[in-house]
């Protein structure tokens, strides 16, 4: 049989006649020199015997002239032969360049050899003796954020902050090298990039197991398993060293657009999850969804796939009194973009789909593959600091809100990597004045992920490091959902968040959410809470009618106000509101009367919690009563209501809110400040919860709009405490 062999040579701008050969290719056929380029680049190419970077490059003469695709191959094969006999100065090389016909009569074979020149893409260097000008204001600006606008879920009260120390002339790169990028590189480096970033894993949420049977929360990681590959395409156009190549091949290398500017994140977490999910490099939206249990774009309630012993150990993630500023530089290389048009199932993931058909089965999918999946991935190096803080409140509060506003920024210095502790700090009253007083504790660490990160603590070494390809490492990722919602994006595959749907579904069940609303410490008082009270003698309501009668007296006369405040106080007296005013809803010591329960529908055995916005309504199981707001003494522009307890036909519809942030929806997390909120009967909400400010325990219902104890009630958030 006829076999064609070509030795392929790289031929580099201005180093003609010293090229070298990169790949010996065989083909087990004649080669027709009347055929044009195109033909023999084609038999090159088939079979993945040339690589993807070399399959897109132009031919070439051996002294380096370009040569299109539409040349005949004898042509060019004369082009050779002829630069080679108008060599005066330089004999030809000992390897012919024009074909060479070799017989083997003992084995039978019949092979001729030739040499092709392709033209080697310039090599992209960069003078890295100095940051660019954009990198060094990058470093040096002053970071602003409003903490309240974009982050009301995180930020409680105070945030410390970085400073910056920049100096021009202390941070320089130490190395050169060439550029790399994604337009550069063959699909054997793509294949070396995933192998190590594993950017086709999807993410799964890690915990440990403890000696009494429950599971700890421990962080975010990539699944052990792939569930989707490349799907291979052919080069784009673009990409080809002249417009007349044409390359029928297809290659696995991913959608991509390159992408080297860079930039820096600051962002504060608050629980253990959050601060897993900054390690991790996911986006800092993502991040800050997570603090109200939304875990990219998904409730952890609905969405995440967890046992049930799982989702007590993420019900416990969360940290109120320890929180940390994250700060992140990234160099970034390419982004990757991920979807159905380019991604495809790998068979292992498809097989394992075929056998989920119950809750278990679900269960373990999500362990093996991941409970989400990005569809956005940024590749490069990053160097990641990350300020713990441990704040003890020793104070006393007027119950204020305050929106603070700081700046921060980073310094570097040569040969170590560190932040000096100052700040500058703008305070914006919003509606009253705020008292507090912390005792601060931090501790600042570094990390580099992608580049040598051994450097980390050495940028100047370390930025240069982030070039070749093999020190890739994911960075941020966005646009990230549950994997079976993804998975659904594939035509075939388009009935699985249906199927991942009706399984959940026939594992739905109402269930009690347990927990208890704690006081905030007030002077004299503390570990108070929430409860459905009895104290005969002092009869709190009954003050706080006295209360309302005396403010309407002043404002209004007549015997028809004088008949409302008694039929008022008859209805309050009556053993369907306050038994003689011996009942009341008031702040005490914990008891079983301050212990509530609110019916929720959870799915795959999940722990149930609290939503924002979502109506309740609220039982003690000790009472078995529920809680409720009378507020038919309201008297023209005058609103009146009480709490108290009653047989669940009579009970109100409650909502928690954010205070600094009313519309905001997701799971309340253990620990969390919440608003405790009447509805109407069309669902609206009508008031507030607060103290009565005559003996700072009875709680009554505040109407919108009305300043802080204007109507003899402070305002008075408590926390949500999960058994």
């Amino acid at each position: 049989m006829p076999t064609s062999i070509f030795n392929v040579r790289m031929v580099e701008a201005g180093a003609a006649s010293s090229s070298k050969v990169s790949n010996c290719i065989s083909i087990d056929e004649m080669i027709d020199e009347e055929d044009p380029l195109s033909n023999i680049r084609d038999r090159m190419v088939r079979g993945k015997k040339l690589d993807s970077d070399k399959a897109k490059l132009a031919f070439c003469t051996k002294d380096g002239a370009r040569v299109v695709d539409s040349t005949k191959f004898s042509v060019y094969l004369h082009l050779n032969q002829k630069s080679t006999e108008g060599d005066e100065e330089t004999p030809a090389p000992p390897v012919t360049v024009a074909e060479t016909p070799t017989k083997d009569e003992k084995k039978g074979l019949d092979l001729k050899t030739y040499d092709i020149y392709l033209e080697a893409p310039k090599a992209k260097r960069k003078v890295m003796t100095e940051l660019s000008e954009s990198t060094k204001k990058l470093l040096d600006s002053k970071l602003d954020m409003n903490l309240v606008k974009n982050q009301p879920a995180l930020i409680a009260a105070t945030l410390k902050e970085l400073s910056s120390a920049y100096n021009h002339e202390k941070y320089k790169a130490l190395t050169t090298g060439d550029v790399v990028t994604g337009a550069t590189m063959s699909e054997k480096d793509w294949t070396i990039v995933l192998r190590n970033t594993n950017f086709l894993n999807g993410q799964r949420i890690v915990f440990s197991k403890n000696a009494n049977g429950s599971r700890t929360f421990q962080r975010i990681d990539r699944a052990p398993y792939a569930a989707f590959k490349i799907k291979a395409r052919r080069i784009d156009t673009l990409e080809m060293a002249d417009p007349s190549i044409t390359v029928r091949e297809e290659y696995k290398i991913p959608v991509f657009i390159t992408n080297d500017e860079s930039y820096v994140n600051v962002f504060e977490t608050a629980s253990s999850l959050s601060e897993s999910m900054a390690s991790s490099s996911f986006s800092q939206r993502d991040i800050e969804a997570s603090a109200g249990g939304g875990l990219f774009g998904a409730s952890l309630s609905v969405k995440g796939g967890f046992s049930d012993s799982e989702s007590k150990a993420l019900a416990r993630s969360s940290s109120s009194s320890t929180r940390s500023m994250n700060i992140t530089y990234n160099f970034p290389r390419t982004i990757l973009h991920l979807d159905s048009r380019c991604l495809e199932l790998t068979d292992e993931c498809a097989q394992a789909l075929n056998t989920v058909d119950d809750a278990d089965s679900l269960v373990q999918f999500h362990h093996d593959f991941g409970h989400f999946f990005a569809g956005n991935v940024q590749l490069g190096g990053r160097l990641f600091a990350s300020e713990q803080f441990s704040s003890s409140a020793v104070g006393s509060s007027t119950k204020t809100a305050n929106a603070m506003k700081w700046s921060a920024a980073a310094s570097f210095s040569y040969g170590s990597f560190s932040a000096s502790a100052s700040y500058s700090k703008e305070e914006n009253e919003v509606k009253t004045d705020s008292k507090n007083s912390s005792q601060m504790s931090s501790q600042l660490s570094w990390e580099a992920q992608g580049g040598d990160t051994v450097l980390c603590n050495n940028p100047p070494a370390w930025c240069p490091s982030v070039k070749p390809f093999q020190n890739w490492r994911v960075i941020n990722q966005k646009d990230v959902m549950p994997i079976g919602d993804f998975i659904g994006q594939f035509r075939q595959w388009k009935h699985i968040p249906k199927k991942f749907e009706g399984i959940m579904q026939k594992s739905m069940k109402k269930v009690a959410c347990k927990f208890s609303l704690k006081a905030k410490t007030i002077e004299g008082a503390k570990n108070e809470y929430y409860g459905f009270r009895k104290d005969a003698e002092k009869k709190r309501l009954l003050d706080v009618w006295e209360q309302f009668r005396i403010d309407l007296l002043k404002e209004y006369k007549g015997d028809g106000v004088n008949s409302h405040i008694n039929a008022v106080r008859s209805r309050m007296k009556e053993d369907a509101f306050s038994v003689g005013f011996s009942e009341y809803v008031g702040i005490d010591v914990y008891d079983d009367y301050s212990r509530f329960e609110v019916q929720i529908e959870t799915v795959l055995d999940r722990t149930p919690r609290l939503e924002f916005n979502v109506p309740y309504r609220i039982y003690n199981p000790a009472r078995k009563m529920y809680l409720a707001a009378d507020d038919h003494g309201s008297w023209k522009k005058h609103y009146f209501a009480y709490c108290f307890y009653c047989k669940e036909n009579r009970a109100s519809n409650w909502v928690f809110r954010l205070h600094e942030d009313r519309a905001y929806k997701g799971v309340i997390e253990h620990g969390q400040e919440v608003e405790l909120t009447l509805l109407d009967d069309n669902g609206q909400p009508v008031g507030f919860v607060q103290r009565f400010t005559g003996d700072m325990s009875t709680l009554v219902v505040s109407h919108y709009g009305i300043n802080d104890g204007a109507d003899h009630s402070t305002e008075h958030n408590p926390y949500v405490m999960y058994e």
